[in-house]
């Protein structure tokens, strides 16, 4: 058995200083054979995880801890159930919001101590078939899978998205579909990619250097909340005290730009120092209006997010200058010189689905940041006017009356980031990554196990889960995928269904190591869509499928590989997440479209108005038009406006060989570092662009300042701040949105504008606070 979980404050902290001494950058000479495998990029990569994670993760086991207990089903199977029902209320909304888990798992810790205390303990049953419903103090285990079920409801099903589109009376309209159609929809789409997952994880989970920095702040949360914290003599606050100091202070930080100053979410910087036309539109930050918002600023921690505080600074560094370049030195010029011909786009009198704000009446700026489509004039147009019932493909007459189709200068430009993305995550995995995944394949067929890892060791006293189940469970969800397709209005082919599953798991690879490696997810929505839309054009609804097969296996193929090194960090047996994440994804499906399906049909609220435009179902509305009604010949292809944009798949393949070509010539243990995937992933058309100045700024403190200079405080606390300002953001969101659903509005002021009438940026275009022209 391996030694007791508990360890000494003595032993942690000499541990400790034992790791530091052992840091990376001594700036001690390397040896030939060293400085050998120091070029190695698994080896560097490996050591990198080792720095990052040492501190939190737990050295030690005792497999003799509960794991899946009856209060894990219990507290498991009501925040499942509740956070799905409520996120899929939320989903409607013009801007939709989700519950975080971290919420459920913050509230666990204490219902968990409650339960421990007033269940009783004594067994029901009888032999191997007995169990109690408290089986002693509640434990660190218990408490993951809790929040794993948790996770799994407050995820919204991909599958949800084909659902409203097809079924909601605003959108396609096809009554023809019923629930039992919906819910093996949902079902097969969300299944299938757990059985890729398993065939994945010698790769992408068991390798030290698979860090998965997205996970880090939860499992510092667990470690803070159940393990016997380590004393250092600097700083002596535990980690349990600070996270809660720490929540408390953002919680009521947040409060300030959620209720009493909106305006301080997205502060346009020039428009306040210049009246100049041009200078109000580049400094603009909230979309459909806006410009490239150069030096937006945000107060409100939701738009920063936790990976300036995860993600290693090398990687986040990268991200940044690439998010400077395309949104600064290409998308401005872009707009000055306007390449694609389009006249100025706004929308006119067809405004369904808008917010009710300035930008119907006063059209300021051109339509510069928006996923909306306008035709050949200039002028919003909607999708459902190019569809033909009752299949829903292109009505060329009616295409042809309003072509070209045009779409903003930034949205086009991410869509040329997508085409080089994928490509370049591909060819960055092969030749950086090629020979250790292969040599990694070859000692999975011999059936042998990485022992040089003190997790695998430790996690080797666990029955794991069998290669053949995975292959097994993969095939037989995608039969039943075939048969759903093949029998209901979710209409695709069944080599549809092959392919979009094939494509999936062959780039899960590719982007499971650049999410291990550097906390960048990268989805497949486009790749998926340009795909379906070359095999089937015109067939809106086959495109629209076969995009949340090939997105949504490969999405959840990560949540459950992302979910195993969680345990593997923790020592979770992987029978038992498996289970609590098939519980949870089956619950949590089923009660999501339960209340997504009442939603549709319920007369209370009025979908596609004030509150409710649905916008979020809308963008995968559009998607369709684009992918599938006019298709990517239509859009993309040879004599097309947006050609040239296919150029990103070229530059996007060649990046990453040019790079490893640099590092033949000069040989560097960082070459391997410079990663063209996470340089050209930047966020998407339609978001406030208020996020480039102060996320990179706390950036820099605490990915880099803090670990360089204050290396035991970043050691001891910076995942435990993380989990903190989730929970404490989480927490003010909730609140706020409480406040307001029930008619309880702060008064409108300088730094509170009206929501329903103006922008928060609202300076930018010539208005006051109500929406009126300014004096």
């Amino acid at each position: 058995m391996a030694e007791p979980e508990a360890r000494t404050e003595e032993v942690a902290a000499e541990l400790y200083e034992t790791e530091k001494k052992a840091d990376l950058e001594t700036g001690e000479p390397l040896s030939a054979e060293d400085a050998a495998a120091a070029l190695d990029p698994e080896n560097a990569d490996a050591s990198l995880a080792l720095k990052l994670t040492s501190a939190i993760v737990p050295q030690t086991d005792d497999p003799e801890t509960p794991h899946l207990t009856a209060r894990v089903w219990i507290l498991g199977t009501i925040w499942c159930a509740g956070m799905a029902a409520a996120n899929a209320i939320f989903s409607f909304r013009t801007n939709s919001i989700t519950l975080d888990p971290t919420l459920a798992t913050l509230l666990t810790y204490p219902l968990g101590i409650i339960l421990a205390k007033i269940l009783p303990t004594g067994r029901i049953g009888s032999g191997k078939f007995s169990f109690t419903l408290n089986p002693g103090p509640f434990s660190i285990k218990e408490h993951v899978l809790i929040s794993v079920m948790a996770t799994a409801g407050s995820s919204s099903p991909y599958a949800v998205y084909n659902v409203v589109s097809q079924r909601m009376d605003i959108f396609m309209g096809n009554d023809k579909i019923d629930f039992v159609q919906a819910f093996f929809w949902v079902m097969t789409t969300q299944l299938i990619g757990f059985g890729m997952a398993g065939l994945a994880r010698r790769f992408l989970v068991k390798p030290a250097a698979m860090l998965w920095p997205s996970i880090l702040s939860q499992t510092a949360l667990f470690v803070s909340l159940h393990k016997p914290d380590l004393k250092l003599n600097t700083w002596k606050l535990s980690r349990f005290s600070f996270f809660w100091i720490a929540l408390g202070t953002i919680f009521v930080y947040e409060l300030i730009p959620n209720i009493f100053a909106t305006a301080l979410q997205a502060v346009a910087l020039l428009c306040l120092f210049s009246k100049s036309y041009t200078a109000r539109f580049l400094g603009s930050v909230s979309p459909p209006v806006s410009g490239p918002g150069f030096l937006g600023l945000t107060f409100d921690l939701q738009y920063i997010g936790t990976s300036v505080y995860l993600i290693p600074w090398i990687y986040q560094l990268q991200s940044w200058i690439g998010n400077y370049f395309f949104a600064y030195v290409v998308s401005i010029p872009v707009y000055f010189t306007n390449p694609f011909g389009h006249p100025k786009l706004g929308y006119g009198d067809d405004s369904d689905f808008l917010p009710d704000t300035i930008g119907k009446t006063n059209d300021t700026f051109p339509y510069f940041n928006t996923v909306s489509l306008y035709n050949k004039d200039g002028v919003y147009t909607r999708a459902r006017s190019l569809y033909q019932k009752p299949d829903f493909s292109l009505n060329v007459t009616k295409y042809n009356q309003v072509s070209p189709i045009y779409i903003s200068d930034f949205f086009a430009i991410t869509y040329m980031i997508e085409f080089m993305v994928l490509p370049a995550m591909v060819t960055h995995v092969l030749v950086w990554y090629g020979k250790d995944i292969l040599r990694q394949f070859k000692a999975a067929l011999k059936q042998i196990n990485d022992e040089t890892d003190i997790h695998n060791k430790l996690m080797a006293v666990y029955p794991d889960i069998p290669e053949w189940f995975y292959g097994g469970w993969l095939i037989l969800w995608t039969i039943a995928l075939c048969i759903t397709c093949a029998f209901t209005e979710f209409r695709m082919p069944v080599w549809g269904v092959i392919l979009a599953t094939i494509t999936s798991f062959i780039l899960l690879l590719p982007i499971g190591v650049v999410l291990g490696i550097t906390g960048t997810q990268i989805y497949l929505n486009v790749l998926q869509e340009f795909i379906a839309g070359l095999m089937l054009p015109g067939e809106t609804v086959a495109v629209m499928c076969y995009k949340s097969i090939g997105v949504n296996t490969a999405y959840q193929a990560i949540t459950l590989l992302s979910d195993l090194k969680q345990a593997h960090y923790l020592k979770i047996p992987p029978i038992s997440m498996f289970a609590a994440q098939i519980f949870g994804t089956t619950l949590g499906s089923l009660v999501y479209l339960g209340v997504a399906w009442w939603m549709m049909f319920q007369t209370a609220i009025e979908l596609g108005a004030g509150d409710w435009q649905v916008l979020s179902y809308l963008t995968f509305y559009n998607a369709g038009a684009i992918w599938g009604a006019i298709a990517p010949q239509r859009f993309f292809g040879i004599g097309s406006v947006y050609q040239n944009l296919l150029w990103g798949f070229f530059a996007g393949f060649f990046a990453p060989i040019a790079v490893w070509g640099l590092s033949k010539l000069y040989p560097s243990k960082y070459w391997h570092m410079i990663n063209i995937p996470v340089i050209v992933y930047i966020g998407g058309a339609g978001q406030y662009q208020n996020f480039y100045v102060v996320a990179p700024i706390m950036a820099f403190v605490f990915s880099y300042y803090l670990l360089k200079k204050k290396p035991d405080w970043w050691k001891k606390y910076n995942y435990v701040l993380a989990a903190a300002q989730a929970g404490g953001v989480a927490a003010a969101v909730l609140f706020a949105t409480a406040l307001t659903a029930n008619g309880v509005n702060f008064p409108i002021w300088a730094l509170n504008p009206d929501p329903n009438a103006s922008y928060f940026d609202y300076y930018c275009y010539g208005v006051d606070i109500y929406g009126n022209p300014a004096v």
